[in-house]
């Protein structure tokens, strides 16, 4: 690993910093021994030619990809670049509406106008199915599409028919851009049950984000391009990227990467006998409402209960996600290196047929509503805050998308109707958005 040996080699040379960051490394029980800026030898990534642009190949190679290239500022950085490099203002572009709110970001960076994929709602699961081929076939041929991005997997380890959709896209030659930052491990785990990542079926841009799945710090993303280069991705990547790019971020990529090819399939084999012990105490505690396995098993998904919660803070467990009716695990290749985790949620598994379940909430999810405008026109037009109730008929200017999952509940350009104002009126009854919303 260069870049991390460079990196403790100036360590040791830089004993007298004239430079960024302010700290110099004199407060090692806060930020530890060293964090460079672009010093000599290690290379800047608006415009890689050294050791980054080295580790970044050893990437690609890895993922048996054209390139590579390290983001800092999360997949949020790499879901706008992509976008930006392949679309123009007033492009249609094809999106899920479960998309990140970084697409829409993305929308409103490019001036593009989405054509949504109309994915039905499971009421049993209280889950969006993933898009198929045949709506997306569909679409494509009533719309001049000039780009598509689709998520694989979403927050709760759903992935759609990412080869059929993509082979369904590029019959039309349209370009896929995946969303995977839920799926940096997808590569290293096939023979075990998990879905195929986006880099294995042909896609043109697959952004993932290691920190989520893999060993790396929070923030540490990178985006792959596919079959063949993308014209302007390191132009795009520089508007967004932060100019003070942090290196132990980029070093922990760099470990990341290097970790998931040596030991990746091996800990995710003993990840996914430990997730069948998990899914074995499931089994016998006839739970009629217990959702459907999903795709990825390293998203593992309980049924809530009343007290479950308390529980697992008793133990020391923290979930990823917890909703009125579900609460989400991530397992990841950490547990099986160190199972003890795993192992005390087991004895909270124990105890779950005692529990009683919690109220079901009435779920009346509304159909898309008519975009009006593209994102970015409603974006640059002045808005006005009122509450909820009385922005029936007009046009969001804002982004409403809760975190987590940070998936979308309503669009910039998207006008309200009826079933919007009251959806969106009991997510602010429960006090999951604000009592505001700004429209133009």
């Amino acid at each position: 690993m260069e870049l991390k040996l460079r990196m403790a080699r100036l360590a040791k040379e830089d004993r007298f910093p004239f430079h960024m960051p302010g700290h110099k490394g004199k407060f090692p029980a806060v930020f530890g021994d060293f964090d460079p800026t672009e010093l000599p030898g290690l290379d800047n990534l608006h415009s890689p030619q050294g050791v980054l642009a080295r580790a970044q190949a050893k990437v690609a190679d890895i993922y048996k990809v054209h390139k590579t290239y390290f983001l800092v500022n999360g997949s949020s950085t790499g879901i706008m670049a992509a976008i930006t490099s392949l679309i123009r203002p007033g492009d249609l572009i094809l999106v899920t509406p479960t998309c990140h709110k970084s697409v829409l970001a993305g929308l409103v960076h490019s001036g593009a106008m989405p054509v949504w994929v109309r994915q039905e709602f499971c009421l049993r699961r209280k889950l969006w199915l993933p898009p198929t081929p045949d709506q997306v076939h569909q679409l494509l041929a009533a719309h001049s599409v000039q780009a598509a991005i689709f998520t694989n997997p979403d927050y709760y380890g759903q992935v759609p028919d990412l080869q059929g959709i993509t082979e369904v896209c590029h019959a039309h030659d349209v370009p896929v851009i995946v969303d995977e930052a839920h799926g940096a491990h997808l590569f290293f785990g096939q023979g075990l049950g998990l879905p195929k990542s986006g880099v294995g079926v042909g896609c043109d841009i697959i952004v993932q984000s290691p920190h989520k799945t893999l060993p790396a710090l929070t923030q540490a993303a990178w985006m792959h391009i596919g079959c063949a280069d993308v014209d302007r991705v390191q132009e795009s990547l520089n508007i967004f990227h932060t100019t003070s790019p942090s290196y132990l971020l980029l070093a922990s990529l760099e470990y990341a990467a290097h970790f998931a090819k040596t030991r990746g399939a091996r800990l995710l084999k003993r990840l996914s006998l430990l997730a069948k012990v998990l899914d074995t105490k499931l089994a016998p505690l006839n739970l009629p409402d217990l959702p459907e396995p999903a795709a990825d098993w390293t998203k593992f998904l309980l049924p809530n209960r009343r007290g479950l919660l308390e529980q697992l803070l008793a133990k020391g467990i923290y979930p990823e996600l917890v909703q009125q009716d579900k609460i989400l695990f991530m397992l990841t290749m950490a547990d099986a290196i160190q199972p003890a985790g795993i192992a005390q949620l087991q004895q909270v598994l124990d105890h779950l047929p005692h529990w009683s379940p919690v109220p079901e909430r009435e779920i009346s999810v509304p159909p898309l509503p008519t975009q009006a405008c593209t994102p970015r026109e409603a974006w640059l037009c002045p808005g006005e805050k009122l509450s909820i109730g009385s922005a029936l008929g007009r046009v969001s200017r804002q982004v409403v998308a809760p975190y987590p999952p940070g998936t979308m509940v309503v669009a910039p350009g998207q006008r309200l109707g009826e079933e919007q104002i009251d959806y969106l009126e009991k997510l602010r009854a429960e006090k999951v958005i604000p009592e505001w919303i700004e429209v133009i």
